[in-house]
């Protein structure tokens, strides 16, 4: 995971020239989670992943013990720890900036420079929740690096700048590698729910927070249809799309 970092900070430094030239600056998409719609995901995402953890005293922290017998993923959860190391990223990465460098195509350079971003800005608070909260795995309790997953954090900040920027037929394939990965820790015992839910939130509202500041003529409205939901003691995130 840190070596995934450090690729993407060279990356990072490598496009300064690039992204002199490009608004919005550095900090309004590191702050674009809370100044875009993608602030409904953020939110949402946080309750949910709250009533989570909350619960966990009736469920989740108890799940190890049944979970291990009826691992959906049997042994292929380990496909997901690998691809949730960043490669999809990197991948996406790697591959646009060949194409953009090779036709001097400004598209792809741009595509580049914004999932950098997308995905160092979450990665980077995933990393600094997992030193301050430093809560042990659940079936490795020697480790106290369990909230949130780093996993669903980069791979919910590929599928949703994906979802974005290519539309929801790719966005679809994308989110479910991102929900296979992230449900592959909870199959491998690294993670709780609620490790994995936080990910998903801190990732998803960075895919989107960039996407849609620097798009902002672009799926404005399919996030709009996101709303949060409270009833009762329950929390939630309705969604509603018109056919």
């Amino acid at each position: 995971m840190h070596l995934i970092n450090f690729v993407l900070l060279l990356c990072l430094l490598s496009f300064q020239n690039f992204a002199d030239e490009v608004k919005p600056t550095y900090f309004e998409n590191f702050a674009s989670p809370l100044t875009t719609d993608a602030k409904y995901i953020f939110l949402g995402g946080s309750l949910v992943t709250a009533n989570s953890w909350i619960s966990h005293d009736s469920y989740a922290y108890q799940k190890r013990i049944s979970y291990r017998d009826s691992q959906p993923f049997k042994q292929f959860g380990v496909v997901g720890a690998y691809l949730g190391f960043g490669f999809l990223n990197v991948g996406y990465i790697s591959a646009n900036y060949y194409y953009g460098k090779s036709g001097n195509n400004e598209k792809y350079l741009r595509r580049v420079e914004l999932m950098i971003q997308a995905t160092a800005y979450p990665m980077l608070w995933a990393l600094l929740l997992k030193s301050t909260v430093s809560e042990k795995r659940p079936g490795f309790p020697k480790q106290n690096d369990s909230f949130p997953s780093g996993h669903s954090t980069g791979s919910f900040s590929f599928a949703s700048y994906i979802a974005g920027e290519h539309g929801w037929w790719w966005g679809t394939a994308a989110y479910a590698l991102a929900g296979f990965i992230a449900i592959s820790r909870i199959n491998d015992d690294f993670h709780y729910l609620h490790d994995t839910l936080a990910g998903a939130t801190i990732g998803a509202s960075y895919g989107w927070g960039v996407y849609l500041l620097n798009n902002p003529n672009k799926g404005k409205s399919v996030l709009t249809n996101f709303k949060p939901m409270v009833t009762g003691d329950s929390y939630g995130l309705n969604y509603h799309y018109d056919f």
